[in-house]
């Protein structure tokens, strides 16, 4: 599976989440939790690095904006 169906997938599950609890954020999390625990060791691995490497660029592009 690529990084970005890896995202896509957690973007999708997100929503899903959301869509079903609203703003019931223990239950969102624990949603997603039993997602990912379905993914593979190496799945997990590299989603965790896409999500790491999309919150640097996000701070990044931030950051500069300040300045």
């Amino acid at each position: 599976m690529t990084s970005f169906s890896l995202v896509a997938m957690l973007d999708g599950w997100v929503r899903e989440a959301v869509a079903l609890h609203g703003d019931n954020w223990p239950a969102i999390a624990a949603a997603l939790e039993e997602q990912l625990d379905l993914l593979g060791k190496d799945q997990r691995a590299e989603l965790s690095s896409q999500i790491a490497l999309l919150l640097a660029t996000s701070s990044d592009a931030a950051h500069s904006e300040l300045h």
